[in-house]
């Protein structure tokens, strides 16, 4: 168990109004945010972060999802939607989160930087070439300084 002090408290709390305000404004802040954290500062393992993420979603999100209802976004016709989307999850949860802490941590954190950056890519505005070239060099000179601090340490 990590040996943290009320400050760092205080800083989760700060974390804690950052991901709300990415899930209240995007629908998504736990996996972006919360586990890349926790795994970089804190050092946990990536099971560890993601279970964590997990846990702080739900209540975030469905606080979240409140609004969106009260505001009409979300209509009593997507309850059934919302209810189909939830037994698919329900079932399927559990056995991908058995197979995620079977994996080794290194792994783990590289199908999660995959997915993350392929989300990345196929939600982006269809752009121009420059728009894309931007996308391509921020990645390469996210890699480079990866394998650089690789290689000092």
């Amino acid at each position: 168990m990590l040996k943290l002090g009320i400050p760092h408290y205080l800083g989760f709390v700060v974390l804690g109004v950052i991901v709300g305000l990415f899930s209240g404004l995007f629908g998504v802040g736990g996996g972006i945010v919360i586990i890349p954290t926790l795994v970089l500062l804190l050092g946990v393992t990536q099971q560890t972060a993601q279970g964590i993420s997990l846990a702080f979603m739900v209540p975030t999100a469905l606080v979240n999802a409140i609004t969106y209802f009260q505001k009409g976004a979300i209509k009593t016709e997507h309850f059934v939607l919302i209810l189909a989307l939830i037994i698919g999850g329900v079932v399927a949860g559990p056995y991908a989160s058995k197979v995620a802490n079977s994996l080794p941590q290194d792994t783990l954190k590289m199908m999660f930087a995959i997915f993350m950056v392929a989300v990345a890519v196929k939600i982006m505005p269809k752009g121009d070439l420059k728009s894309m070239g931007w996308l391509i060099g921020v990645l390469f000179i996210s890699v480079g300084i990866r394998l650089l601090f690789d290689k000092g340490s």
